[in-house]
């Protein structure tokens, strides 16, 4: 459920963008000569003028939220007229994207290690003299089978890491990049 001051801010943000349509129009019938004889002739410029004053204040907050955001700032006290919503929402995004990294490299480690041992042992087994016969075979399939799932776990590890890449540089983009 979205708090209350995402539906103001999002209601601010239409409001803003109303208000400087309205000064754009009344800023274009003013140059044109069409402006209503009934409105002074002052109206256009005051407009304009309040129309930016109020979109440079929604610029402010934008880029005091990315400040935040680009020196990792913690949370700590929301005011009503900067709330830290979205700063919150991207260092969680950044602690998940962390736990995420940390699993996978977790995971290619507990794969990996035993399918080269399996590999190794088969190798020894083919190798050796003194084994023959069918269980030369059976070492034989076994590192056919280990190489085959060596380059299956490879090629997984690869797309995951690929994928996490591409979905944490947006990440690290902003979080990061200074």
């Amino acid at each position: 459920m979205k708090s209350p001051n995402t539906y103001l801010i999002k209601l601010l943000y239409i409001f803003v963008a109303l208000f400087l349509l309205a000064a754009l129009t009344l800023q274009v019938l003013s140059s044109t000569g069409r402006l209503p004889q009934t409105l002074p002739p002052g109206v256009p410029m005051v407009v304009s003028v309040a129309a930016l004053m109020l979109a440079l204040g929604v610029l402010l907050r934008r880029l005091w939220i990315i400040d935040r955001l680009l020196t990792r700032q913690q949370p700590q006290r929301a005011t009503p007229l900067f709330p830290d919503h979205p700063v919150r929402e991207v260092l969680q995004m950044q602690e998940v994207e962390q736990e995420r990294s940390q699993r996978i490299s977790r995971m290619s480690h507990e794969l990996r290690t035993p399918i080269t041992s399996i590999n190794g042992f088969a190798e020894l087994l083919m190798g050796d003299d003194s084994v023959s016969g069918e269980a030369r075979e059976f070492a034989g399939i076994i590192h056919t089978e280990a190489q085959r799932l060596s380059q299956m776990i490879n090629t997984v590890l690869t797309e995951v890491q690929l994928a996490e890449d591409t979905v944490g540089s947006d990440l690290k983009a902003v979080t990061s990049d200074r």
